[in-house]
């Protein structure tokens, strides 16, 4: 029993970080999605939509070679986006979950006239396919991904533009519509029992698809012509009781190949640019842990603290180690479940997050951030429906930073708000 439990846990895990990062940054959702994904045999679908805005403070957030020009200034950003979700048993034994999302943003920006404009993206996303299930022995799980290349693998300039404040993890806006091509994940979990715990091991093989703007953007290149490499990934869980609560622990290493990024594209980063036509681009490994305690509180109907804590190595270019390249991630947070009369129940969550940031150019996809985020809601269930209305605020601070500038900090605030709803059947 041990074993299954720990088995349909790391399966809820993979499903929803995989899901609701890819699809959505509601902080609410996944709690309910745990909740279905323990219900073996049941048919699922998880339908979203939410709204973000981020304003900079003072002038707005200076940008350069934004939209088609040098330098520029950005009051404000929007985003509305529509996920999609649906899980059903395929065999015995074996699950496939299905996401996909619609998303539309928007990026004021001033011109040195002063004019405001809007940069726009907007599409669907791609469609992500997972089949979970045993493989020879009931505690060996096989997981198979394919990214379907429906979403968009060209932008234009001023699209890339707003791609650029969208995507960058130091706003923490849910995922922007853009797709990555043809790819696809393979990884298998052995899960046993250790003494008084339950422990799992896996391995994954990711081949990322041909267009990644975003990992481009993340890594400091500045420019969307960028082939990425496979990336293969070990990790190690495990989870015990602790008195009446459940203390969950996890690490992984995730390694990458050799990236290509086409050169000659002018951006604001120092790494574009370069003589040859190609660049070869060996990011370092990234080290990440997590833990999390679910705490048997009276009068609550969940209570969790999590933490999670990721080091970025530094990467290579043509085989020498970029300055500035590493950076760190710190998150923590809380969430609560409270019942409030039959079939409702309130949901708060608060979380902190700190990121060092890249200092490899001042772009804002590769700023650190100080940031922390307070989320309300409510949970109304009936019969086989669920309903999750929300709202969420946050505030901040950016760090802007490049060798041989001093960093820039700009100050942030961040509303936003949803819906969910999840039926089962």
């Amino acid at each position: 029993m041990i074993l299954r439990r720990r088995r349909n846990a790391l399966k809820a895990a993979t499903v929803h970080r995989d899901l609701w990062r890819a699809t959505t940054a509601l902080a609410l959702l996944p709690m309910s999605l745990q909740g279905q994904e323990r219900l073996v045999g049941t048919r699922s679908v998880a339908v979203g939509g939410s709204w973000e805005r981020v304003t900079f403070g003072g002038a707005g957030l200076s940008q350069a070679a934004f939209a088609g020009l040098d330098t520029t200034r950005v009051p404000r950003a929007t985003q509305i986006t529509l996920p999609i979700a649906a899980s059903s048993p395929i065999t015995d034994g074996w699950r496939l979950d299905v996401t996909a999302l619609y998303g539309s943003g928007h990026v004021a920006y001033r011109t040195p006239t002063g004019q405001t404009e809007r940069a726009s993206l907007g599409g669907v996303s791609d469609v992500r396919l997972r089949a979970t299930g045993a493989l020879l022995r009931d505690n060996v799980v096989l997981t198979i991904g394919l990214n379907a290349p429906s979403g968009r693998t060209a932008l234009d300039g001023a699209e890339f533009s707003a791609l650029r404040v969208l995507a960058a993890p130091a706003l923490g806006f849910a995922s922007a519509p853009v797709g990555a091509g043809l790819s696809g994940t393979v990884g298998v979990v052995v899960a046993q029992q250790v003494g008084s715990w339950a422990v799992a091991y896996g391995t994954s093989y990711e081949a990322r698809g041909r267009y990644q703007p975003v990992a481009a953007l993340i890594a400091g290149t500045g420019t969307a012509d960028y082939l990425p490499g496979g990336v293969v990934r070990a990790s190690l869980g495990a989870d015990r009781l602790v008195g009446p609560h459940r203390l969950s622990l996890a690490a992984s290493a995730d390694v990458f190949a050799d990236d290509r990024l086409r050169t000659g594209v002018v951006g604001d980063s120092s790494l574009v640019g370069l003589p040859g036509g190609e660049a070869r681009v060996r990011l370092g490994p990234v080290l990440s842990a997590d833990a999390q305690l679910i705490i048997a509180a009276p009068r609550v109907r969940e209570l969790v603290a999590y933490s999670a804590y990721r080091w970025r190595a530094p990467f290579a270019l043509d085989g020498r180690t970029v300055e500035r390249s590493s950076g760190q991630y710190v998150e923590a947070g809380v969430r609560t479940v409270i019942p409030w009369g039959t079939g409702r129940d309130a949901i708060v969550a608060a979380d902190g997050r700190w990121h060092s940031g890249l200092g490899v150019d001042q772009g804002l996809p590769t700023s650190g951030v100080t940031s922390g985020s307070v989320t309300t809601g409510m949970q109304f269930s009936r019969a086989l429906l669920s309903i999750q209305p929300y709202v969420r605020a946050q505030v901040g601070s950016l760090t802007q930073r490049a060798a041989r500038v001093s960093p820039v900090t700009q100050s942030f605030v961040g509303v936003g708000g949803g819906l969910v709803v999840v039926t089962r059947f």
